[in-house]
Protein backbone atom coordinates (compact mmCIF):
# COMPACT_ATOMS: atom_id res chain seq x y z
CA UNK A 1 0.00 0.00 0.00
CA UNK A 2 1.57 3.12 -1.06
CA UNK A 3 2.11 6.12 2.01
CA UNK A 4 0.53 8.56 2.20
CA UNK A 5 2.52 10.90 4.03
CA UNK A 6 6.05 10.82 3.18
CA UNK A 7 8.61 12.79 5.69
CA UNK A 8 11.78 13.21 4.37
CA UNK A 9 14.63 14.93 5.69
CA UNK A 10 13.08 17.16 7.56
CA UNK A 11 14.42 20.15 10.29
CA UNK A 12 12.25 22.08 12.22
CA UNK A 13 11.90 23.93 15.50
CA UNK A 14 11.02 27.38 16.81
CA UNK A 15 12.54 30.32 15.87
CA UNK A 16 16.49 29.96 15.65
CA UNK A 17 16.28 26.84 17.95
CA UNK A 18 16.67 23.14 15.66
CA UNK A 19 14.27 20.78 17.30
CA UNK A 20 14.10 18.28 14.35
CA UNK A 21 17.37 16.82 12.22
CA UNK A 22 16.63 15.20 9.06
CA UNK A 23 13.68 12.98 9.68
CA UNK A 24 12.23 10.41 7.94
CA UNK A 25 9.23 8.54 8.30
CA UNK A 26 6.08 7.47 6.25
CA UNK A 27 2.96 6.79 7.41
CA UNK A 28 0.00 4.39 4.78
CA UNK A 29 -3.54 4.99 4.97
CA UNK A 30 -5.28 2.99 7.79
CA UNK A 31 -2.19 2.86 9.97
CA UNK A 32 -1.99 3.10 13.73
CA UNK A 33 1.95 4.39 14.34
CA UNK A 34 2.89 5.33 17.84
CA UNK A 35 5.61 7.98 18.21
CA UNK A 36 7.53 6.93 21.23
CA UNK A 37 11.19 8.87 22.84
CA UNK A 38 12.63 10.33 25.85
CA UNK A 39 11.74 13.59 27.13
CA UNK A 40 13.13 16.39 24.40
CA UNK A 41 13.01 13.21 21.99
CA UNK A 42 11.21 16.28 19.36
CA UNK A 43 7.72 13.74 19.04
CA UNK A 44 5.73 16.65 19.89
CA UNK A 45 7.36 18.98 17.52
CA UNK A 46 7.17 16.73 14.88
CA UNK A 47 3.56 16.51 15.33
CA UNK A 48 3.31 20.60 15.93
CA UNK A 49 5.77 20.38 12.49
CA UNK A 50 2.58 18.26 10.63
CA UNK A 51 0.12 20.93 11.49
CA UNK A 52 2.24 24.03 10.32
CA UNK A 53 3.16 25.21 13.90
CA UNK A 54 6.74 25.00 14.08
CA UNK A 55 9.59 27.03 11.53
CA UNK A 56 10.44 24.58 8.92
CA UNK A 57 14.22 24.68 8.29
CA UNK A 58 14.42 22.06 5.78
CA UNK A 59 13.67 18.86 3.77
CA UNK A 60 10.17 17.20 2.80
CA UNK A 61 6.75 16.60 4.05
CA UNK A 62 4.40 15.09 1.43
CA UNK A 63 0.74 14.31 1.42
CA UNK A 64 -0.50 12.24 -1.10
CA UNK A 65 2.46 12.85 -3.46
CA UNK A 66 1.80 17.01 -2.17
CA UNK A 67 4.54 19.02 -0.81
CA UNK A 68 3.00 20.97 2.44
CA UNK A 69 5.84 21.64 4.14
CA UNK A 70 5.92 24.95 5.71
CA UNK A 71 2.46 25.66 5.25
CA UNK A 72 0.11 27.28 7.89
CA UNK A 73 -2.25 25.44 10.27
CA UNK A 74 -4.98 26.06 7.75
CA UNK A 75 -3.45 24.01 5.13
CA UNK A 76 -2.47 20.95 6.65
CA UNK A 77 -6.20 21.30 7.90
CA UNK A 78 -7.75 21.73 4.31
CA UNK A 79 -5.23 18.63 3.59
CA UNK A 80 -6.94 16.40 6.03
CA UNK A 81 -5.09 16.79 9.10
CA UNK A 82 -6.54 16.79 12.56
CA UNK A 83 -4.74 17.46 15.40
CA UNK A 84 -5.32 16.71 18.95
CA UNK A 85 -3.05 18.78 21.43
CA UNK A 86 -1.67 17.44 24.81
CA UNK A 87 -3.80 19.07 27.66
CA UNK A 88 -7.12 20.01 27.94
CA UNK A 89 -8.04 22.72 25.19
CA UNK A 90 -11.66 22.56 25.09
CA UNK A 91 -13.84 25.42 26.40
CA UNK A 92 -14.55 24.65 30.34
CA UNK A 93 -17.50 26.96 30.60
CA UNK A 94 -19.45 26.19 27.39
CA UNK A 95 -21.26 22.68 27.42
CA UNK A 96 -20.25 19.53 25.15
CA UNK A 97 -22.43 20.75 22.57
CA UNK A 98 -20.92 24.16 22.47
CA UNK A 99 -17.44 23.31 22.13
CA UNK A 100 -18.63 20.91 19.01
CA UNK A 101 -20.04 24.02 17.47
CA UNK A 102 -16.84 26.15 17.74
CA UNK A 103 -15.12 23.21 16.44
CA UNK A 104 -17.05 23.20 13.24
CA UNK A 105 -15.99 26.85 12.55
CA UNK A 106 -13.82 25.52 9.65
CA UNK A 107 -16.57 23.64 7.65
CA UNK A 108 -17.29 24.62 4.45
CA UNK A 109 -20.88 24.55 4.00
CA UNK A 110 -21.02 21.42 6.14
CA UNK A 111 -23.86 20.06 7.71
CA UNK A 112 -23.06 21.27 11.46
CA UNK A 113 -25.93 18.77 12.92
CA UNK A 114 -25.02 16.11 10.71
CA UNK A 115 -21.42 16.07 11.54
CA UNK A 116 -22.52 16.67 15.32
CA UNK A 117 -24.60 13.66 15.21
CA UNK A 118 -21.81 11.21 13.19
CA UNK A 119 -19.57 12.31 16.53
CA UNK A 120 -22.29 11.56 18.64
CA UNK A 121 -22.60 8.34 17.14
CA UNK A 122 -18.56 7.55 17.63
CA UNK A 123 -18.32 8.99 21.03
CA UNK A 124 -22.06 8.18 22.70
CA UNK A 125 -20.67 9.04 25.60
CA UNK A 126 -20.27 12.72 24.47
CA UNK A 127 -23.88 12.63 23.89
CA UNK A 128 -25.06 11.86 27.33
CA UNK A 129 -22.70 14.56 28.40
CA UNK A 130 -24.03 17.21 25.49
CA UNK A 131 -25.59 19.68 28.09
CA UNK A 132 -22.96 20.01 31.03
CA UNK A 133 -19.92 22.35 30.49
CA UNK A 134 -16.62 20.40 29.42
CA UNK A 135 -14.96 21.74 32.70
CA UNK A 136 -17.25 19.54 34.71
CA UNK A 137 -16.55 16.06 33.32
CA UNK A 138 -13.93 14.21 33.72
CA UNK A 139 -10.44 13.99 32.74
CA UNK A 140 -10.93 11.11 30.44
CA UNK A 141 -14.59 12.12 29.11
CA UNK A 142 -12.44 15.97 28.37
CA UNK A 143 -9.73 14.06 26.50
CA UNK A 144 -12.68 11.99 24.43
CA UNK A 145 -14.32 15.91 23.57
CA UNK A 146 -11.17 16.98 22.54
CA UNK A 147 -11.05 13.80 19.72
CA UNK A 148 -13.75 14.49 19.04
CA UNK A 149 -13.84 18.13 18.05
CA UNK A 150 -11.01 17.15 16.03
CA UNK A 151 -12.76 14.15 14.16
CA UNK A 152 -15.73 16.42 14.00
CA UNK A 153 -14.00 17.68 10.70
CA UNK A 154 -13.21 13.95 9.48
CA UNK A 155 -9.71 14.08 8.92
CA UNK A 156 -7.69 11.31 7.24
CA UNK A 157 -5.46 11.38 9.45
CA UNK A 158 -5.37 12.06 13.34
CA UNK A 159 -2.47 13.45 15.00
CA UNK A 160 -2.51 12.86 18.69
CA UNK A 161 -0.54 14.09 21.52
CA UNK A 162 -0.46 12.63 24.45
CA UNK A 163 -3.66 11.79 25.02
CA UNK A 164 -2.70 9.75 28.73
CA UNK A 165 -1.05 13.34 30.52
CA UNK A 166 -2.59 13.45 33.61
CA UNK A 167 -5.42 10.96 33.69
CA UNK A 168 -6.09 8.65 36.08
CA UNK A 169 -5.55 4.66 35.30
CA UNK A 170 -9.66 3.98 34.18
CA UNK A 171 -9.43 7.02 32.30
CA UNK A 172 -6.51 6.40 30.49
CA UNK A 173 -8.41 2.83 29.64
CA UNK A 174 -11.34 4.64 28.39
CA UNK A 175 -9.16 7.20 25.83
CA UNK A 176 -7.06 4.35 24.20
CA UNK A 177 -10.01 2.01 23.85
CA UNK A 178 -11.46 4.93 21.65
CA UNK A 179 -8.23 5.39 20.18
CA UNK A 180 -8.63 1.90 19.00
CA UNK A 181 -11.87 1.68 17.84
CA UNK A 182 -11.11 5.16 15.81
CA UNK A 183 -8.37 3.37 14.03
CA UNK A 184 -10.31 -0.32 13.52
CA UNK A 185 -13.28 2.13 11.68
CA UNK A 186 -10.40 3.36 9.36
CA UNK A 187 -8.75 6.03 10.61
CA UNK A 188 -5.16 7.00 10.19
CA UNK A 189 -3.81 7.78 13.70
CA UNK A 190 0.20 9.12 14.66
CA UNK A 191 0.23 9.77 18.33
CA UNK A 192 2.76 10.30 20.51
CA UNK A 193 2.41 8.59 24.08
CA UNK A 194 4.83 8.43 26.93
CA UNK A 195 2.80 5.71 28.39
CA UNK A 196 4.38 2.80 26.21
CA UNK A 197 2.78 -0.24 27.65
CA UNK A 198 -0.52 1.87 26.29
CA UNK A 199 0.87 2.78 23.19
CA UNK A 200 2.36 -0.35 22.22
CA UNK A 201 -0.73 -2.13 23.21
CA UNK A 202 -2.69 -0.39 21.17
CA UNK A 203 -0.61 0.47 18.09
CA UNK A 204 0.29 -1.61 14.99
CA UNK A 205 4.36 0.24 14.84
CA UNK A 206 6.76 1.76 16.72
CA UNK A 207 9.04 4.55 15.50
CA UNK A 208 11.31 5.69 18.38
CA UNK A 209 12.36 9.04 18.26
CA UNK A 210 15.80 9.87 20.39
CA UNK A 211 17.32 14.00 20.07
CA UNK A 212 15.42 14.88 17.00
CA UNK A 213 15.84 11.66 15.15
CA UNK A 214 13.89 8.56 14.07
CA UNK A 215 16.51 6.02 15.34
CA UNK A 216 13.93 2.82 15.01
CA UNK A 217 11.14 2.17 12.75
CA UNK A 218 9.29 -1.36 12.63
CA UNK A 219 6.12 -3.54 13.69
CA UNK A 220 5.60 -2.88 17.16
CA UNK A 221 5.62 -7.07 17.56
CA UNK A 222 9.83 -6.33 16.75
CA UNK A 223 10.35 -4.46 19.86
CA UNK A 224 10.50 -5.72 23.30
CA UNK A 225 10.14 -3.54 26.38
CA UNK A 226 13.10 -3.80 26.93
CA UNK A 227 14.78 -2.99 24.18
CA UNK A 228 12.50 0.55 24.29
CA UNK A 229 14.69 0.84 27.65
CA UNK A 230 17.65 0.88 26.02
CA UNK A 231 16.97 2.92 22.87
CA UNK A 232 15.61 5.57 25.45
CA UNK A 233 18.72 5.72 27.17
CA UNK A 234 21.52 4.35 24.88
CA UNK A 235 19.89 4.76 21.12
CA UNK A 236 20.54 1.25 20.38
CA UNK A 237 19.20 -1.87 20.98
CA UNK A 238 22.56 -4.71 22.78
CA UNK A 239 21.52 -7.80 22.04
CA UNK A 240 22.31 -10.71 19.50
CA UNK A 241 19.34 -9.73 17.03
CA UNK A 242 19.92 -6.49 16.91
CA UNK A 243 22.65 -6.94 13.83
CA UNK A 244 19.37 -7.14 11.74
CA UNK A 245 17.53 -4.08 12.58
CA UNK A 246 13.95 -3.14 11.57
CA UNK A 247 14.55 -0.71 9.29
CA UNK A 248 14.92 3.00 10.36
CA UNK A 249 18.14 2.63 12.83
CA UNK A 250 20.92 4.32 12.53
Amino acid sequence: MAADLVISHLRAGYGHLDILHDVSLTVRQGEFVALLGPNGAGKSTLLKTLYGMTTHKGGSIQWKGQEIAGGKPRVFLAQGFGYVPQGRCNFPTMSVHENLEMAAYTLKDGDLEGERNHVYELFPILQKRRNEFAGNMSGGEQQLLEMAMAVLRRPEILLVDEPSAGLSPQAITLVFNELKRLHQGGRTILLVEQNTRKAMDTAERAVVMRLGHVIWDSPKAELSHADLGQLFMTGKVEKASAASPPHGIH
